[in-house]
């Protein structure tokens, strides 16, 4: 068999490994063995989840034929199955969440299927399940963006502390701003988004936190010039998924006040797959981007639609048109703190 042809059936074969992998994910089997303080049977692994052993065995066997697992005979001649303390490590990283990419990717497929004809949709709101991925990342994410924001603007966390007027646009389901607000009580939060069910969300789940109001808002279409101006605008992830990057970064533009500043976390890729050429994390990103991030974006017929891999000098370009000085730093590739003043 040719090299192409091994790379190529690893590919295929590693797709259906990742829906065992993110199955025993969703229903505890992957918990079991990351408590685990020993190997364990089958049997045992079930039991602990009240699951069926016989499914609960066969994932265990493709994982550890795929070798995620360990897998090694008892002295009865049971198979136990295992992770060594430095492989957990690897679990606790931001590896586990995209895990549960696959199950929303299938969620959708058929509505992207749709998309691709020349006479479907050009595409559609992203899902909850989408959604539901994006908090996982919360709780692995929120320490090391905070601890950049910090870090790569002066003086933030003293302003924070003496009170300022923070937003965040496109904010989701408000997870960060909550966070934030909750730890700066002096400063006061707005929560922007253009979803109204996200929003309602919001109020729903966060309103019991004095310091945090609501607004909706859509970047690209404001209804007019912005009623209020922030000293600190930020936001995740959000501007590659917009129709229009530049005229919503001419609005976070207006948004900021004089001398104010705003920060994006985005991917910034080197914006081609020859530029990314071998980086399967990045090839990743283009694969759930097409389910997640185009049609989110591409509302309209003249929707830029510029996906999550835009590249890293686009968004630098985009941001200097609206206004911007621009500050790029990396924080994992290919992860980037953007600091516009």
């Amino acid at each position: 068999m040719s090299s192409f042809a091994q790379k190529l059936g690893q590919l295929v074969d590693s797709t259906c490994v990742g829906f065992a992998l993110t199955l025993c994910k969703d229903v505890g089997i992957l918990q079991v063995l990351l408590d685990a303080q020993q190997p364990l049977t089958s049997h045992q692994i079930a039991d602990e989840r009240s699951l069926k052993e016989r499914y609960v065995r066969e994932l265990l066997d493709s994982l550890a034929a795929a070798e995620i697992i360990r897998v090694s005979t008892s002295e009865s001649g049971s198979l136990i199955y295992y992770l060594e303390e430095d492989e957990k490590k690897a679990f606790k990283t931001h590896i586990k969440t995209r895990m549960s990419f696959p199950i929303a990717m299938v969620k959708v497929y058929d509505h992207l299927k749709s998309c691709l004809s020349i006479t479907g949709p050009y595409g559609y709101r992203m899902s909850a399940e989408f959604h539901d991925v994006v908090e996982e990342y919360g709780p692995i994410q929120f320490e090391v963006y905070l601890a950049a924001f910090m870090k790569s603007v002066d003086g933030l966390k003293a302003q924070l502390e003496s009170g300022i007027d923070v937003t965040e646009v496109g904010c989701g389901r408000g997870r960060m701003l909550a966070k934030i607000a909750q730890m700066f009580p002096r400063s006061s939060f707005t929560a922007s988004d253009n979803v109204e069910s996200l929003l309602n969300y919001q109020k729903a789940n966060l309103g019991h936190i004095p310091n945090v109001e609501y607004d909706m808002l859509d970047l690209c279409c404001p209804s007019g010039p912005p009623s209020k101006q922030y000293d600190w605008v930020y936001c995740v992830n959000v501007i590659h998924d917009v129709p229009d990057p530049l005229e919503a970064l001419k609005t976070v533009r207006k948004l900021t006040k004089p001398g104010g500043v705003f920060t994006m976390i985005d991917f910034a890729t080197s914006g081609s797959p020859i530029g990314d050429k071998g980086n399967m994390l990045v090839a990743c990103m283009y694969a759930v981007g097409t389910f997640m991030s185009v049609p989110e974006s591409f509302q309209r017929e003249d929707s830029q639609a510029m996906g999550c891999c835009w590249g890293k000098q686009r968004a630098v370009d985009l941001a200097t048109a609206a206004g911007f000085t621009v500050d790029v730093v990396y924080l994992e590739y290919p992860v980037a703190l953007f600091v516009c003043k």
